[in-house]
């Protein structure tokens, strides 16, 4: 794109004034409730709780998804939303063009794009002709210092007084926050998180439709039983470079799940458009969010593909997948062993992160162990099943690198 700086800037300024007039009507969603279908089994409902801050700090969840709605006033999140665009916008990102056509096969494209551009991306974008990205690296750096302990403040505020042990990771293998942009109609990968830790997203701009695959008990299967329902295969994550022989060698530290099924292969001719909804939102508030929580859950107007919905039968036939709407100022929580997939109806601005402590750490020490098997003896403090005293997570996280790495590259 050879612009000159004038029209770059004139182009960027568009950009921001189109999204900003309409997430103007989309960011004053809130809600009180939510109702989801069931898949098969239309009698039943299934949904992913939400509530406020102060009630999940008097009753924690940690082993099932939750929203934790209004964490943030709707200034402070348009706010946000704002200082991530004027802070990074410059900065060239990868989005992805997804086509598929009449014989439904699908085509990716990927450009590189300022983030402003981007946002002008998502406004042309469709369930069959979608734009999505996908960014690491950009959260934390030295230019959004302040804006990442904002955001880190809002993730952490469910787990006051907490150890994150990802801090006392190195920051070469620390994992990154991920700042998602989404226009109509993207999906994105249907997935389980790496490292098994638990999984964070705060919705920033627009609405996201999550669909969770419920982890069956261990006695019938547990997440194996997923797993290989899906046909997954493994993504190394996060890798650590040793010297053996002279020669660096990549240890794997963390590998995700991952599933070429797709929860959101096509939807109904006459599901609304993002304009459409947001022209429903603006004419009746309470009619677009029953609508847009209806619609987002209905497997038959938003259906997976037919070799997902025979692998949901078979994890579970009563209550294959339980489904969120994520709104702007949602904090959702995602626990270890979950999969899950997004669906944007509208163009949405999320950031995605992680954090470890007491209730998952012993989830994240076995994942490492198992992928870095090596002759060393695996210490006592790594072999415990759970942790239940706060302060004992750096020890824990020096006790697994020196077992799983050869310190002496460190």
């Amino acid at each position: 794109q050879n612009q000159t700086a004038s029209q770059s800037e004139h182009y960027q300024q568009q950009s921001i004034m189109s999204s900003r007039i309409y997430y103007a009507i989309l960011c004053c969603i809130w809600m009180d409730g939510l109702v989801t279908t069931d898949a098969f089994m239309a009698s039943r409902q299934a949904a992913v709780p939400r509530i406020t801050l102060d009630e999940f700090l008097a009753a924690p969840v940690a082993d099932k998804p939750i929203i934790i709605r209004d964490i943030v006033s709707p200034e402070d999140i348009e706010s946000l939303a704002d200082d991530l665009l004027s802070t990074l916008g410059k900065e060239q990102i990868q989005m992805q063009h997804k086509i598929k056509d009449n014989d439904g096969k699908t085509i990716t494209e990927i450009y590189d794009v300022s983030m402003f551009e981007s946002v002008e991306y998502m406004m042309d974008s469709e369930h069959d002709d979608s734009f999505f990205a996908f960014v690491e690296g950009l959260l934390p750096s030295s230019t959004t210092t302040k804006l990442h302990k904002k955001l880190t403040d809002i993730r952490e505020a469910p787990y006051p007084q907490q150890e994150d042990w990802f801090d006392y990771f190195p920051e070469n293998i620390r994992p990154s926050d991920a700042i998602i942009l989404a226009g109509e109609g993207a999906v994105s990968t249907l997935h389980r998180d790496p490292f098994e830790w638990t999984g964070t997203s705060l919705c920033l701009e627009g609405v996201k439709i999550w669909r969770f695959i419920p982890t069956p008990a261990t006695a019938d299967g547990g997440v194996a039983k997923v797993d290989k329902e899906l046909q997954s295969y493994r993504l190394d994550s996060i890798a650590w470079e040793q010297e053996e022989n002279q020669q660096s060698v990549p240890l794997v530290l963390s590998a995700g799940w991952q599933s070429d099924m797709t929860l959101y292969d096509s939807i109904d001719e006459d599901f609304p458009t993002a304009f459409e909804w947001a022209s429903m939102e603006e004419e009746n508030n309470t009619v677009f969010r029953n609508e847009i929580i209806s619609q987002g859950s209905d497997s038959s107007r938003l259906r997976p593909s037919s070799v997902a919905s025979d692998a949901l039968k078979s994890i579970d036939e009563t209550t294959p997948f339980v489904t969120a709407t994520q709104f702007a100022g949602d904090l959702l929580l995602i626990p270890a062993h979950c999969w899950h997939q997004t669906y944007a109806p509208v163009p949405s601005i999320a950031v995605a992160s992680q954090r470890c402590g007491i209730s998952d750490g012993a989830k994240v020490v076995q994942h490492v162990i198992d992928l870095t098997t090596n002759d060393r003896t695996i210490p006592d403090i790594l072999q415990q099943r759970e942790y239940k005293e706060e302060g004992i997570g750096k020890q824990v996280v020096a006790d697994l690198l020196d077992f799983a790495i050869d310190r002496s590259t460190v």
